[in-house]
């Protein structure tokens, strides 16, 4: 399959699961599990002292707590995807009185795989990128460096999340990272 059809078929599969909305919120909710998690194991690091003699320790705990985001996202989305189309597809079925096409199933079944693996590499990107001047500066100011990068993610997590409007963006993207929860980025 060449690479105008495959992406002709993405795009029908699109049409029928609209996959869209769905990966955009699995991207932004596993890039704020992984950024914060890894933030948090970083400052709880600092706070307890001697950061310097514990840089490597730093480093691997925020790695595997990267990995195990990545893994328990992109599994935890892909069953809970998996079931719902399953669901939509016995939905869909009932109304029609008839079975839907193997096209109609392939599409459900890539809507749950793709959710999977947007949910999984979210957090693992977000959560590398903060540890990423542990490799190269000295502790402490790898801590600051850290904290830096972890409010730029959030604030590009508000950017992406604002409404189409220019003059709104900076304001919301603002808004993520003074107050992550803050219910109008998610509106």
């Amino acid at each position: 399959m060449d690479l105008r059809a495959w992406r002709r078929r993405l795009r029908e599969y699109d049409e029928i699961t609209n996959v869209g909305p769905i990966i955009r919120r699995y991207f932004v909710i596993g890039a704020f599990d992984g950024a914060l998690t890894v933030l948090g194991i970083i400052i709880g690091a600092s706070a307890f002292g001697t950061l310097e003699e514990h840089k490597a320790l730093v480093l691997s705990a925020s790695f595997g707590a990267a990995i195990a985001l990545a893994v328990s996202s992109a599994v935890g989305a892909y069953e809970a995807e998996r079931v719902e189309k399953k669901l939509d597809i016995r939905t869909i079925e009932r109304a029609m009185l008839a079975r839907l096409s193997e096209e109609h199933r392939e599409a459900f079944q890539f809507a749950a795989i793709l959710s999977a693996l947007v949910h999984g590499i979210a957090p693992l990107i977000a959560g590398l990128l903060p540890i990423i001047p542990f490799v190269f500066l000295e502790a402490r100011t790898a801590t600051v460096v850290a904290v830096a990068i972890t409010l730029v993610i959030l604030f590009l997590l508000g950017v992406y999340l604002s409404p189409p409007r220019a003059s709104a963006r900076p304001r919301f993207g603002g808004s993520s990272v003074l107050d992550p929860c803050d219910q109008r980025t998610f509106i």
